[in-house]
């Protein structure tokens, strides 16, 4: 089942905005996206005057951080499919006094000629693109000859004990479930092939951790179960009050791997990545 990136794990319920991207920008980036973002950026070794883009850029964190480093030499480009997030993003990068050039547009098709960039960025997006394959390739063909690509993915569901319960209450309760699918890219094997097959070299991939604190545990698994079975077809015929039923089960089935995150009013989350840089 495909999940855009607008349902991350992590986002609370009980504070939703009218449009979700602000609330993935309140509250997935600072704990999360942010200090992955400067990791990343780190390992990428941007140099100045270079042309980068930043492929399912979201709100923007990642655009936004190097084109904060990268000067008025170079340049700075973030591609999305989703016009919510990139409000966001145009806003927060105002904010900041950025400049940065935001596209509407696919990573399988991206709109850009042949040999454009030096360098292509991508946190946390891979795992959500229709087809990976495709949209590597098109990253590898929009790079310079020697340029290279950084992106980061989440290490397999079993190194996230928390969303491993989710999946498996999810699955029990409904027959199925999405939460799998934020982790797909997991195998260090598998994502290095796929990289080599997209024609890329070099290819090394490193783990990197972050903790991530979220306030209020228990809005935090009522927004973790409303974005993990939103999707899921058989939640579409329940009613108002099967719907609340399914849901306090499932807090119910939940309750002891919550506990194992909580600290005092806080959950604290530690997520298992990896982060990829190779070369064209």
């Amino acid at each position: 089942m495909a999940i855009d990136r607008e349902a991350l794990p992590g986002v609370a319920g009980s504070d939703l905005s009218t449009n979700p991207a602000e609330t993935y920008e309140r509250y997935m980036v600072p704990p999360l996206f942010a200090p992955s973002a400067e990791h990343l950026l780190a390992v990428a070794q941007m140099c100045p005057g270079e042309r980068v883009l930043d492929v399912g850029t979201g709100t923007g964190i990642v655009a936004r951080l190097a084109a904060a480093q990268i000067g008025a030499s170079g340049s700075v480009t973030g591609l999305d499919p989703s016009p919510n997030m990139l409000a966001v993003a145009r806003d927060r990068g105002a904010q900041e006094g950025v400049v940065i050039d935001w596209i509407e547009g696919t990573a399988e098709t991206l709109p850009f000629p042949d040999q454009h960039f030096d360098l292509a960025l991508s946190q946390f997006a891979l795992m959500f693109f229709t087809d990976k394959a495709t949209a590597l390739a098109e990253m590898r063909r929009v790079l310079v000859r020697g340029g290279r690509v950084a992106l980061q993915v989440f290490q397999s569901i079993d190194r996230h004990p928390f969303y491993q319960a989710l999946d498996g209450a999810i699955s029990r309760r409904l027959g199925t479930s999405a939460v799998g699918d934020i982790f797909a890219l997991g195998d260090a094997a598998g994502l290095r092939h796929s990289l080599a097959r997209a024609g890329f070299e070099d290819v090394a991939i490193e783990p990197f951790q972050v903790t991530a604190r979220f306030p209020d545990p228990e809005a935090f698994l009522a927004g973790e179960i409303d974005v993990d079975t939103a999707a899921i077809p058989a939640m579409q015929t329940l009613d108002a009050a099967a719907r609340r039923d399914l849901v306090a089960a499932l807090q119910v089935d939940m309750a002891e791997p919550l506990r194992a995150v909580t600290d005092g009013d806080a959950v604290l989350m530690p997520f298992h990545t990896f982060v990829v840089l190779a070369h064209r």
